[in-house]
């Protein structure tokens, strides 16, 4: 064998390295991004089952009682938003779950923070606002996350995994029907 042989050969094992080196690359990217979805799309899945779920709450403890209307001052005080005294820890309605942390694992074994946070709301405009006394409107805001470091829900800065979150608000309102 020649030496334009050895240097064609040498070349082509070269250009075979480079070949292969980027195919492994492509199918890793593409395992990243799948996984990368799967997550995402299991938290927005369990972020819509809390969602769902706020329907079986009564809107506030006020409300449990259905034999009356309700008027504003019925409402629990916006600073108490949360467990009642009486409450022995368990959600009867919706304020219950202001300040909570609810502990949810998907399909796939990844454990998910679902956070709450509550207001009382009114429409000022096209917007809802945050409001200091007792409405008709409370908003739920829902935020999920996952617990595992690195993250597994996450957007790239500076090519370093940083925690992303997932996150929606519904506005909840109370309706009296005789």
């Amino acid at each position: 064998m020649g030496t334009g042989q050895m240097i064609i050969t040498f070349g082509a094992i070269m250009l075979m390295g480079v070949i292969v080196l980027n195919f492994n690359r492509l199918i890793n990217d593409t395992d990243t991004n799948l996984d990368f979805n799967r997550f995402r799309l299991e938290a927005m899945s369990i972020m819509t089952s809390h969602v769902e779920q706020l329907s079986q709450y009564f809107y506030d403890e006020a409300s449990t009682d259905t034999t009356s209307e309700k008027t504003l001052n019925d409402f629990t005080l916006p600073n108490n938003l949360g467990f009642e005294g009486n409450d022995s820890s368990l959600v009867d309605d919706i304020d219950d779950l202001n300040g909570t942390t609810a502990v949810d694992t998907g399909r796939s074994g990844a454990i998910y923070n679902v956070n709450y946070d509550l207001d009382y709301v009114t429409l000022s405009s096209d917007t809802f606002a945050a409001s200091g006394t007792r409405q008709y409107h409370k908003r739920v805001n829902i935020a999920v996350s996952d617990a595992f470091n690195p993250p597994l829900i996450y957007e790239m800065v500076n090519g370093t995994r940083v925690r992303d979150t997932l996150k929606v608000s519904i506005v909840v309102s109370y309706w009296f029907y005789n």
